[in-house]
């Protein structure tokens, strides 16, 4: 494994630092790599509950664990590969140095409607914008979202935070055709934005995976 590479995984909303195993079949495709991934969730295993943090923290936390990996390897290149919210945790961020960051299936908009109405057709989903809500998720887990979550997201502008984050890389953009998640949105304003789509829904799953993996690890291993 190289130490003079490091790839650094930014995950979604309301799961696991491994991204529900997508960013772990990336890594396993990126064998000789070194793969920083972490939580920006209160993780409760036993009750099997994620409790999610408004977006100011989880760019702290992204921040520290982004200069913890350049103290430990200082003369590493750093990619960063975000696969949907974890889009817009970065790109707030704004890192300087990175050599080039992917972001999958990441939010055009911050309309929140096409989840609230997925997550409501779930029993035992809770929607409370100003107090806690309760979402139920598709693998058994429930997710607490705080009001604090719900009030920084509105104010959250997406394309312009990606057009701002492309002025301090190289930065590619993959569509799912597929996705069942997000609204449907352009990223033709990011100007400097390598943009593509290819069939998935938003986790990319199934046979679907396979396409993405490799579309991802070309990305990484290709040296421009």
């Amino acid at each position: 494994m190289s130490q003079n590479h490091i790839v650094i995984f930014s995950h979604g909303f309301g799961v696991k630092k491994d991204g529900r195993g997508l960013f772990t079949d990336i890594t396993n495709a990126l064998p000789n790599i070194k793969s920083v991934m972490f939580d920006y969730n209160d993780i409760d295993e036993k009750n099997n509950l994620v409790t999610a943090k408004p977006f100011s923290e989880q760019v702290k936390i992204f921040e520290k664990n982004l200069e913890e990996a350049r103290t430990n390897n200082p003369n590493a290149m750093v990619d960063i590969v975000c696969h949907s919210q974890g889009a817009i945790v970065v790109a707030l961020a704004k890192p300087v140095g990175i050599r080039k960051i992917v972001l999958i299936a990441p939010p055009a908009t911050s309309n929140t409607d096409r989840m609230v109405k997925l997550f409501q057709s779930r029993p035992g989903t809770v929607i409370d914008m100003q107090g806690v809500s309760k979402l139920s998720r598709a693998d058994g887990s429930t997710t607490i979202i705080p009001a604090e979550y719900w009030e920084e997201r509105k104010d959250v502008e997406p394309i312009k935070s990606y057009s701002e984050l492309s002025q301090l890389t190289k930065l590619v953009i993959i569509n799912a055709n597929q996705d069942e998640i997000l609204s449907a949105g352009s990223f033709a304003d990011v100007k400097n934005a390598e943009i593509m789509s290819i069939d998935g829904d938003h986790n990319f799953s199934g046979e679907s995976r396979k396409g993405l993996i490799e579309v991802v690890r070309n990305l990484i291993e290709f040296m421009n």
